[in-house]
């Protein structure tokens, strides 16, 4: 099966495969940040993403002629890391977590509304235990934000407005 390209806005060659592989990569990005692990290190998975994304060839036709690690920012364990998503649509490192105990991944859904990052999905997880969308929008629609730290009117109004992907 031939991977599948397309042209974005800019008539720039992109492949289905690097944006659905990126995703994946963001998501972890997102997952380490919200499960404890240093944001600085965890910031670059979303680097590492959007190169993947822009990348002019297919991740599957690195991976396969090994040379995954000539993306920049790319060697050593995080090589390893993408290889397994490429490979199986996961990585071991959504479960294993040094800095603390990890957080379903439901949690990721949360991620999925416009404008609201993994700082403020952590601190919803940690401080009000709400782990998935559905209980998000409850919480939005019973006033329950009213008053969180991050969580203003604005942000109110779109996670109501926000269909559950």
């Amino acid at each position: 099966m031939a991977a599948k390209s397309y042209l974005d806005a800019k008539g720039r060659k992109r492949w289905v495969r690097n944006d659905e592989v990126a995703f994946i990569v963001k998501q972890l990005g997102d997952y380490l940040i919200i499960g404890g692990y240093p944001e600085a290190h965890a910031k670059r998975y979303a680097q590492i993403a959007h190169t993947i994304s822009r990348w002019p060839e297919s991740v599957d036709k690195l991976e396969a002629s090994g040379n995954l690690d000539t993306l920049p920012g790319v060697g050593g364990t995080i090589t390893e890391y993408l290889q397994q998503i490429i490979l199986t649509g996961t990585t071991d490192k959504f479960k294993d977590n040094q800095y603390g105990k990890l957080p379903p991944r439901s949690v990721l859904e949360l991620t999925q509304v416009q404008r609201l990052g993994a700082k403020t999905a952590k601190m919803l997880f940690q401080e009000l235990g709400i782990k998935t969308f559905k209980q998000l929008h409850r919480a939005a629609k019973k006033g329950e934000l009213k008053g969180v730290k991050g969580i203003g009117p604005k942000m109110v109004e779109t996670i109501l407005n926000t269909e559950q992907h």
